[in-house]
C-alpha cells in the first residue's frame, strides 16, 4: 500500500470496504465488565465506558480491498488523558442540565473517536 491518502474516488474505484470483527461475545463481556466497574465507581464508570466500546469496535475493524484481501486497519489513538478531560466536562453538563445533555453524550464522544481514528496499513 502507498503512502498515499485514501479518497473516496480511490475507495470506489478499488472496492474497498469496512470489515467489521467485533464478536457478540466480546461485546457482552464488555458489558459485564463496565457493569462491575460502574457499580463499583458508583456510576462514574459508565461515563467511561461509551468511550471504550467505541473504540474496541473501531480498533477491530479492517480496511478490505474487492477481493477481501484486507489492505488496512482502523486505529483509534484515545488515551486516558483526552478521555478524563472530556468525561469531566459531560458530568458538569449532565448536572447542569438535568440529564438532558446526556442525549447528545453517545453523538459526541464519538465524534471525538472517529476524529481519533486513522487508518494504518496491514
Amino acid at each position: 500500500m502507498t503512502d498515499q491518502p485514501i479518497s473516496h474516488a480511490n475507495m470506489l474505484q478499488n472496492g474497498l470496504r469496512l470489515d467489521c470483527r467485533y464478536s457478540l461475545t466480546e461485546a457482552i463481556g464488555f458489558i459485564i465488565i463496565w457493569l462491575i466497574i460502574s457499580v463499583v465507581t458508583l456510576g462514574i464508570g459508565s461515563f467511561f465506558a461509551i468511550y471504550y466500546f467505541y473504540k474496541t469496535i473501531i480498533n477491530k475493524t479492517y480496511v478490505t480491498d474487492r477481493t477481501g484481501a484486507e489492505v488496512g486497519r482502523l486505529d483509534c489513538d484515545l488515551n486516558l488523558g483526552e478521555v478524563i478531560g472530556h468525561v469531566i466536562i459531560w458530568i458538569l453538563i449532565t448536572i447542569v442540565t438535568l440529564g438532558i445533555g446526556l442525549l447528545f453524550y453517545m453523538f459526541r464522544t464519538f465524534r471525538m473517536c472517529i476524529n481519533k481514528t486513522s487508518i494504518t496499513p496491514v
